[in-house]
C-alpha cells in the first residue's frame, strides 16, 4: 500500500455536487477523478450518511474520488467529520476498471439496521 493516498473517497455530504463548506474547500484542493464504488454497508443517519466496513460479499457504496492537489485539507476534513469517523485507505473502484487507494471516512459509532440503505447510493 501506498504510504498515504493521494485520493479521497466520498459518498455524501463531500459529494462534488455539495454546496456546504467543507465540500466547496474540499473540490477546491482537489479535481474529480470520477464515480467509483468501495466496499463498504451505508446508512443514512438523517442530514448525512454513514459508510462502515463491509461485513459481506457485493456490500458497496457508491461515491467520488477526488484526487487531492492539496493533501493538507484533509486535517480540515477530519475536523469536519468529527471524532464518531475514522480515515481509512480502502481500495475504490473507478468506472473506468481502475483501482486506486483512496482515504475514506467510516463511521466507528452505532448504526440501526433499520437505517442501511442497501443500494449503497445515498441521495439527499
Amino acid at each position: 500500500m501506498a504510504e498515504s493516498p493521494n485520493c479521497l473517497f466520498v459518498y455524501g455530504t463531500l459529494l462534488h455536487a455539495a454546496r456546504n463548506g467543507p465540500a466547496r474547500r474540499l473540490w477546491a484542493a482537489a479535481e474529480l477523478a470520477g464515480k467509483a464504488t468501495a466496499r463498504g454497508r451505508l446508512y443514512g443517519m438523517g442530514a448525512y450518511p454513514a459508510m462502515t466496513e463491509a461485513r459481506g460479499d457485493g456490500e458497496l457504496v457508491h461515491g467520488q474520488v477526488a484526487r487531492l492537489r492539496d493533501p493538507a485539507v484533509l486535517a480540515e476534513l477530519d475536523e469536519y467529520e468529527g471524532p464518531e469517523y475514522r480515515r481509512v485507505v480502502v481500495e475504490a473502484v473507478l468506472e473506468t476498471g481502475q483501482t486506486v487507494e483512496a482515504w475514506a471516512y467510516v463511521y466507528t459509532g452505532p448504526v440501526e439496521e433499520a437505517a442501511r440503505i442497501r443500494e449503497g447510493r445515498w441521495v439527499q
